[in-house]
Formats: C-alpha cells, structure tokens, sequence
C-alpha cells in the first residue's frame, strides 16, 4: 500500500530522496526550482514585513504573524533550526544525490550544494554568509554551531560543525571511516553511524568527552538516523537487517551498557534506508526529540508516532505529518493540509473542528521558537517557488 505521504505529495523525482518528502515535495506541488548554485558574499538583511495581529473566529486564539522573508533551498532539504530558534541554516544549490544522502558506497561530494547561515530575530532575518561548495547540511545543530558532513576523495565521510559566528569549520569527526548522520545531544555528545569505506552495515557510535563508545553492526545488523533523547540517557537508531526496519534504544554510558541494554520494536519487514530517512524527514533531530520519546513518521500508522523503550510506540491522533511543541499544553501540527494548533492531550478526534484551530491554510512545517517577547512562538517552513518562505506566529494570552 503506498503511503499516505505519497498520495499527498505525487512528485516521483523528489520523492525519491525520503529526506525530502516534506520540502521537496510541497515544493512540487508550487513548482518549486530551488536555489541558486552560485556563491555570493553576505547580503543585506531581508527587509523586515510590518507584523499583523488577527484573530481566529470563534477559537478565542489570537496569533501575531510576522512574515521573515523567503529563503533560497535546494528544493528537498529542511532548514536546520539552532535549539534556542536564533539561527538556521538552509542547503543551496544542487541536491545531493540518493547514494551521498544516505553515505551508500559510490556517494559523491556534491560540489553544486552549500549551506547558507541566517539569524532569526524577533523581527527580520539576516543573512550571516555561506559555506564553500561541497558540504552536505547536517542534521541538526547546537547554539554554537551546525552539524555538516564532508565526503572526501578516497570515499570517507567527516562530520564537522559550522560556527555560526566565525563560520569556521570544526572538524569532530575525521578518520578513514564513512561517518554519516551525525546528531548532537544535551552535554557536547555527539551520536552517529559509522562504517569501513567497503563495508555496507554501519555502527552505532556514541562520542562524549573525547570518549567513544560503539554498537558494532557485526557486519549484519546497520544502525542509522541516531538521535539522543533530552538528556542524552538514551540513543535511538533505525536498525535494519534483512529488510527488517526496527526502531532500536540503548544507554550510551558506556560501551557494555550500549551493547547490553539495546532494546528493539519491530516496524516492517520491508525496510531499507530510504525508509529510514523518510521515516525521520519531516521531525528532524531539534524536533524529533521531546522528552524521553522519539518521534518519526510511522508510514504503517499514516501519522507520527512516539517511541521510547519503556513506554512503546504511541500513534499521534488525526494522520499528523509534522508536529512542534507550542508550550507544556499545546502542540502546533501539519494535519489536513493545514498547520493547526491544538491541545497536546493525544485523543483521538471526532470531527473536523478536532483537528485543531488553523493557524495557516497550506502545507508548512511547524518548528517550536519558545517564547519570543514573552510569548509562546513557532516558526513555519512554507514551500515556495524560490525556496522556503519563513512565517514566525506568536499566541497571544491564553
């Protein structure tokens, strides 16, 4: 059966890279051409657009949207959002292609593609400069910097981060190895899959102060897309052997517990890596983590799902395809076709009006901003045809 995205999203060619089924294809559907390739120096602030206040009819909501300005993208990768909603970074150019995406054996360094640095303020986006060619965008950043990785010409794979002050390169990761997907967590840990330049299966690595501490793979098992849960007491992976896609967990404190304390739950049995990177497309790092759970796209459930080892999997109420928290009571979702705001209760809704109250009528991807001006605030990904419009809403009172 096709998944519920696909019906959703019908572009073959930008489907075919599951990263970039949220961006890539809204985009699509507005006929969107990315950005440009070529290189350029800082630019003027984008000018910043008068703010308007509204209210939604008979929700007692009341929303102040501020419309950013529009970034150029690639047309299939997320903007990469800092944890504290002041920076973002946005892959330019050329996509990558699929082998580079998911670091398979004959991936390319794309050297069409570079990764540009914005700050967020309260009131306009600015433009801080952009990465030399070559670079893919991690997946996701700190509030010093934004994770990239560098495919090098004997066909290892480096795991860098940007500083988005300096714009320098700190290389974190830099050995003979294909080293891919990389997520920081909470204390300087760093979680990512790593695999010998001819090997297919990839490790589990878990770094933190200098020490590293790894899942072997046994040349069998492949462990990719890692993450760690907020406080880094958990690392989550995608597990994949044989076409069978599990959803892995495990206590990264040292290597005996990684490799004793793994607990798995069986997803299909007609996985692949693709499906892994789909699975984790719309939610990221910053926002697949909330808590002790790990959120990604369950294609089975047509919705994303929460999981942790202790509580199970927990399917998000009404086919929610993207979902940031708003505040302890309330989450911002993309449901229906439309980014709505409703309570982050879970039960399952009985009518249309359930759904949540609309914030936006189109496609967009919710991101969580915390509170901007005492206010709780959320950033929205519109695809647009020169790239992703960025569009801040802050609820105002109750």
């Amino acid at each position: 059966m096709p998944c519920p995205l696909q019906r959703i999203f019908p572009h073959p060619q930008r489907l075919r890279v599951a990263g970039a089924v949220f961006l890539g294809a809204c985009c699509a559907l507005t006929a969107c051409v990315g950005g440009s390739a070529g290189k350029s120096g800082p630019r003027a602030p984008l000018p910043p657009l008068t703010p308007t206040t509204s209210a939604i009819t008979g929700s007692g909501l009341s929303l102040d949207f501020r419309p950013m300005g529009v970034v150029p993208s690639d047309g299939v990768t997320l903007p990469v959002l800092s944890p504290d909603g002041r920076h973002i970074a946005v892959q330019t150019g050329t996509a990558p292609e699929l082998a580079t995406a998911l670091a398979r054996p004959g991936q390319r360094a794309p050297l069409g593609s570079r990764v540009a640095m914005y700050r967020l303020d309260p009131r306009a986006l600015v433009r801080l400069g952009e990465t030399d060619g070559g670079l893919l965008l991690g997946r996701n950043a700190d509030n010093a910097g934004f994770l990239v990785e560098s495919v090098r010409p004997d066909g290892a794979r480096w795991i860098g981060r940007v500083d988005w002050n300096t714009h320098e390169t700190e290389w974190l990761v830099q050995d003979g190895r294909v080293n891919a997907f990389g997520a920081l967590g909470s204390g300087g840990t760093l979680a990512y899959s790593s695999r010998g330049i001819t090997d297919r299966c990839f490790d589990l690595v878990v770094r933190k102060d200098g020490t590293a501490h790894r899942l072997s793979s046994n040349d069998t098992r492949s462990y990719v897309m890692p993450c760690l849960n907020s406080d880094a007491s958990r690392v989550f992976a995608i597990s994949l052997r044989d076409g069978i896609l599990e959803l892995a967990s495990a206590d990264p404190t040292s290597e005996q517990t990684l490799v004793q304390s793994v607990v798995r739950a069986f997803v299909t049995d007609r996985g692949d890596d693709e499906l892994a990177l789909f699975m984790n497309s719309a939610q990221g790092v910053r926002d697949g983590v909330d808590g002790r759970d790990w959120i990604l796209y369950h294609r089975a459930a047509g919705s994303l799902a929460r999981w942790n080892d202790a509580d199970g999997l927990r399917v998000e109420a009404g086919g929610v395809l993207a979902m940031a928290r708003v505040d302890e009571s309330r989450n911002a979702v993309l449901v229906g076709g439309k980014v709505r705001v409703r309570p982050a209760s879970g039960v399952l809704p009985t009518s249309g009006s359930d759904l949540g109250t609309v914030v936006i009528e189109q496609l967009g991807v919710p991101r969580a901003l915390g509170l901007v001006e005492n206010q709780p605030a959320l950033l929205i990904f519109v695809p647009e045809p020169t790239g992703v419009r960025l569009l801040m809403a802050r609820i105002l009172g109750s």
